[in-house]
């Protein structure tokens, strides 16, 4: 995923009640690294059964349930679910069999612990589906829950180190058909609407959950080692007939060369996507649902090089996202930029080769370079990898440093590593984190086990600082003019004492 936007709102904790017990108290809305941070250590082994029913009109509200199981290991402070609808859409609370008032405040449905066990519990929950991330159109609809909007859809645990399994059954009109994360179990008719149960989800983040429904056309490749099976709503036959081959088989070739690299068999229960119109991406990565726009995809008989690149790279990205970000999630998103630069890189990997007449380097060059200066040469630029409070400012992560600057400090990695001991340290990084959290801290130290250089140091100004070095040359000519030196220098721009490390490939023409 390229691009969000989000509302800008901050969340604070205090952690002492009148009692001198440590408490969190919200004092606004969202989602808060503090109430995070908590939360991760408060409960675990989720699971979100989930039941929606969407009626035919989309102004119609979508009645649905939610039963939460969770292990609670701490009960010195209440239960924080998140919730941003009008408090009216909660309709009834159940915890542990019994019947609670509902506490809405701030965005959050507050459960207080005399309802709560240590262990597990169960808290049933009926409520009106939020419409914010639910696009809604006369025939179709679809979830997009990124950064922090599954809270806007149903109470959750709405933080990326949460993962949890999803047991979801949804009813929608007859003629409609759902996709979602999870392998369809059973559908059922009763003449009027259709019932789609799913099987038990892969842990997931809470902005991986999805599904998508509607009136959509169906492709099925039988391919290697699963089938894939494609929803789309292109009615022009020459699209169709051309794109579909080319949609399955670059996903199929995604698949081989990431299982390859990663070693890493293909890590879900199955891969499957939709094309849908009008897209706010490119493509997002949902877990064994991806989604994409449809114009890019489906292409006609006069379609560009260019076009035919752009929808490989986005295939491939969103597919390299299944490992990088769904099976290794950041803990927090801070590090949301390490699964789009590592999206991006592992993209241009599996593509790259496929093109051969277009110069990649060039490509690379232009692409990312100009917009990364015009940032990075500013008092505004900031860094890689920045700070983050509230997941509501998540979006202000998101620009030409992340997109720019992160893909050319990627590539200075592997150089300085080395094609064989990056690719080694990648793998150990998703086998030792696979389904679970981590950060770029996580991967550094296993890269630098891998290395003599000094990785905290160079990641430090790579990574946590901002700026850009400015290069001069020093030549030095004998007595024939032959060149018998050359010094490449560099000094930070803002005046400080930064060196990055980095590697090039010089041509002298003289």
């Amino acid at each position: 995923m390229k691009k969000i936007y989000c509302i800008l709102s901050t969340i604070f904790l205090s952690f002492l009640s009148c009692n001198g017990t440590p408490e969190p108290i919200i004092n606004t809305t969202g989602v808060s690294l503090d109430l995070a941070q908590y939360r991760a250590e408060q409960v675990s082994n989720v699971v979100y059964d989930l039941s929606f029913f969407i009626p035919k009109q989309k102004e119609q509200p979508i009645t649905s349930k939610l039963k939460l199981t969770a292990i609670i290991a701490d009960l010195t402070n209440p239960l924080y679910l998140d919730f941003k609808e009008d408090s009216k859409n909660l309709q009834h609370l159940s915890v542990n069999g019994q019947v609670v008032d509902i506490q809405h405040e701030l965005e959050h449905l507050i459960i207080p612990q005399k309802y709560l066990v240590i262990g597990q519990n169960q808290i049933t929950i009926d409520f009106i589906a939020g419409d914010l991330s639910l696009n809604r159109n006369d025939d179709y609809l679809y979830t997009l829950l990124v950064p922090d909007r599954a809270r806007t859809l149903f109470p959750c645990f709405d933080q990326p180190d949460i993962k949890a399994n999803y047991n979801l059954s949804i009813r929608v009109p007859k003629d409609w058909t759902v996709l979602a994360g999870a392998p369809l179990n059973t559908r059922a008719n009763d003449g009027v609407n259709s019932t789609f149960i799913f099987d038990t989800s892969d842990l997931m983040s809470t902005y991986l959950f999805s599904f998508v429904a509607g009136n959509f056309q169906q492709a099925t490749s039988t391919g290697k080692a699963r089938s894939m099976n494609l929803l789309y709503r292109e009615n022009d036959p020459t699209k169709t007939t051309i794109s579909i081959p080319s949609i399955f088989n670059i996903h199929q070739s995604g698949l081989d060369y990431l299982e390859d690299y990663t070693d890493t068999t293909y890590p879900f229960q199955k891969f499957d996507f939709a094309t849908i119109p009008g897209f706010q991406y490119g493509g997002m990565e949902h877990t064994g649902a991806i989604q994409y726009r449809e114009s890019v995809l489906f292409l006609d008989e006069n379609a560009t090089q260019s076009q035919e690149l752009s929808r490989a790279k986005l295939i491939a990205h969103e597919t390299a996202h299944m490992w990088f970000g769904n099976l290794v999630t950041m803990e927090w998103f801070t590090d949301v930029w390490m699964k789009e630069v590592f999206a991006n890189f592992m993209a241009g990997k599996i593509v790259n080769p496929l093109f051969k007449s277009i110069n990649h380097d060039l490509q690379f060059l232009t692409a990312h370079y100009p917009s990364a200066y015009g940032v990075d040469r500013t008092q505004g630029s900031n860094p890689i990898r920045q700070d983050l409070d509230n997941l509501e400012n998540a979006g202000s992560l998101y620009g030409s440093i992340i997109y720019n600057k992160a893909p050319i400090m990627m590539r200075q990695l592997e150089l300085a590593l080395g094609k064989d001991a990056f690719k080694k340290g990648v793998q150990t990084y998703l086998k030792q984190y696979s389904n679970s959290n981590s950060d770029w801290n996580g991967l550094v130290s296993i890269l630098d086990q891998k290395t003599d250089l000094d990785l905290k140091q160079w990641s430090d100004v790579w990574v946590n600082s901002t700026g850009r070095p400015v290069f001069s040359v020093q030549i030095t000519y004998d007595v024939n003019q032959n060149i018998s030196k050359f010094n490449l220098m560099q000094q930070a721009e803002d005046g400080t004492d930064k060196i990055w490390p980095q590697a090039f490939e010089i041509d002298l023409i003289y």
